[in-house]
């Protein structure tokens, strides 16, 4: 009897914990549900938004073809795929950006370029996560003076998002620098995304350029995704244009 009693009681106890707590677990299992399937809509969107293209594979092979031309007349001879040292990249997270540790990146990218680091300007600025109208901005009002590359950083920016706006800017200076430029603006732009591949910095293109997503509560079960993406082309233009120049440097 003392057995059954003993268990009659644990059955009694488990019933009572249930239906006093039923409110408890209905919560947590809707948490669970609800978490399950936010997290699928974002996986879903981001294996689309890596699949989107801003630019035809025409358009990437002009745009190669146009820098085969024009970048051999001004004496430039590819180097390599570029590498940030290990201990740079520590530095530039760990100084949040700060002007000496980006001079020392913008010397090691334009010494890969092949031109010269002296004569710009940086304006290098925290920002808040409210839409901005430019990430980043390379200004130039004559060849020879007020060169200055801004970089507008935001709260939510990874390590690869900076790197990819400050190469991007980079790569306007080395163009301009030169001589390169189209009248149409955005034209310019992808010619200037697509330089940066072209130079050897694709890897950090690649990665900077992904769109980035983030959960944002609105309320107890009500998720909203707040997502940014920075750069004129998108993750797989870039990825193209990697495997478009690789196959051309064997041949």
């Amino acid at each position: 009897m003392g057995f059954y009693a003993v268990i009659i009681t644990i059955v009694i106890i488990i019933i009572y914990v249930a239906i006093s707590c039923r409110n408890y677990f209905k919560y947590y299992f809707n948490y669970f549900k609800e978490e399950f399937r936010y997290k699928k809509s974002v996986s879903d969107s981001l294996k689309i938004d890596l699949k989107t293209r801003v630019l035809s594979n025409e358009e990437i092979n002009k745009t190669i073809e146009y820098l085969n031309e024009n970048l051999p007349k001004i004496g430039y001879k590819y180097k390599g795929e570029f590498v940030i040292p290990e201990d740079l990249r520590r530095e530039l997270v760990y100084a949040k950006y700060d002007e000496k540790r980006l001079r020392k990146l913008f010397k090691l990218i334009t010494e890969h370029m092949g031109i010269s680091d002296e004569g710009v300007e940086f304006d290098i600025r925290n920002v808040s996560n409210k839409p901005g109208k430019y990430a980043g901005l390379y200004h130039e009002e004559t060849e020879t003076t007020a060169k200055k590359i801004s970089v507008f950083i935001k709260p939510d920016y990874s390590y690869e998002t900076v790197l990819s706006i400050f190469i991007h800017e980079s790569t306007h200076y080395f163009l301009m620098s030169n001589g390169i430029r189209l009248q149409d603006r955005k034209q310019n732009e992808y010619l200037t995304d697509l330089t940066t591949v072209y130079t050897g910095f694709g890897k950090y293109m690649l990665e900077g350029y992904k769109q980035s997503k983030k959960l944002v509560f609105n309320g107890e079960f009500k998720r909203g995704t707040a997502y940014y993406k920075v750069g004129y082309i998108n993750y797989s233009d870039v990825k193209y244009a990697i495997k478009k120049l690789k196959h051309a440097r064997k041949c």
